[in-house]
């Protein structure tokens, strides 16, 4: 999955690569007045609900998609990225399939227009760490995830958070970071680590905290909603073409230093 979408955006890459991004529409920002009220910010449309919507969701055309990486680092007892994918699936009641009517796939999700395309990996330790893979990144995001019922998975994953926050003096080289509690609500079975314990921690280190249902996948799906959501509000940073290029290969160097071999 990872060396195919790396095929998929070398082509991309190279298509783009004498272009310009001026030809690209900014996302849509409305317009403000005196009198005007506060407009939420666009909202990441998972695919299986743009094909549910009885109104047709409009796209912008002629724009092809970016790419977010989500990459999974799981502590003990916790979904792994290939589970988390198989529980996003199970959630959205889609797979791996392109629908050839919108040329869509399952983790694919729509904001204002725009598609995002959403890929889960690894890590990049062994040969996820080649770095001409990791140029190929756009949007980068990383999840570390842990088993809510247990102490011990809780603690492994605050010890691996600290470990890669401590190789880069706190600056991590991802759009943003996410703690994720494997497990099921508050009052459903025993939770060693409280949500409220977690999401204190989460807010303290400026990450975003998530709930997943280690069975059904619920919560999966709005979580990565909300990365897609910054990810829109980035549309102009680690573009694919050769402006972008600089800054996309000093954070492929930065996240194999976070994660070596």
């Amino acid at each position: 999955m990872v060396l195919s979408h790396a095929k998929i955006m070398f082509r991309k890459l190279r298509g783009n690569a004498g272009g310009s991004r001026s030809s690209e529409p900014a996302p849509s920002a409305p317009a403000t007045t005196a009198e005007s009220e506060p407009v939420d910010p666009p909202r990441a449309i998972h695919i299986s609900d743009v094909k549910r919507s009885p109104t047709k969701i409009p796209r912008k055309p002629g724009i092809e998609p970016q790419c977010i990486t989500v990459m999974i680092a799981n502590a003990k007892g916790a979904a792994d990225c290939w589970h988390l994918w198989n529980l996003f699936s199970r959630e959205t009641g889609c797979g791996w399939e392109f629908d050839p009517t919108l040329e869509d796939s399952g983790t694919d999700y729509l904001c204002d227009g725009f598609v995002y395309a959403v890929r889960f990996q690894p890590p990049p330790t062994g040969p996820y760490a080649i770095t001409a893979i990791l140029e190929l990144m756009q949007h980068v995001f990383l999840v570390f995830s842990y088993d809510a019922s247990s102490r011990e998975s809780w603690d492994e994953m605050v010890t691996a958070y600290e470990k890669v926050r401590s190789r880069c003096d706190g600056v991590l080289p991802f759009l943003k970071t996410m703690i994720a509690a494997m497990g099921e609500g508050e009052g459903e079975g025993e939770c060693a680590v409280s949500h409220a314990e977690a999401e204190a921690f989460a807010t303290q280190n400026d990450c975003l905290f998530a709930k997943f249902s280690p069975g059904a996948g619920r919560g999966i799906c709005d979580a990565v909603g909300s990365l897609v959501e910054l990810a829109h509000g980035a549309r102009g940073q680690f573009t694919m073409d050769k402006e972008g290029l600089p800054q996309r290969e000093k954070r492929a160097r930065a996240m194999q230093t976070l994660f070596p071999s």
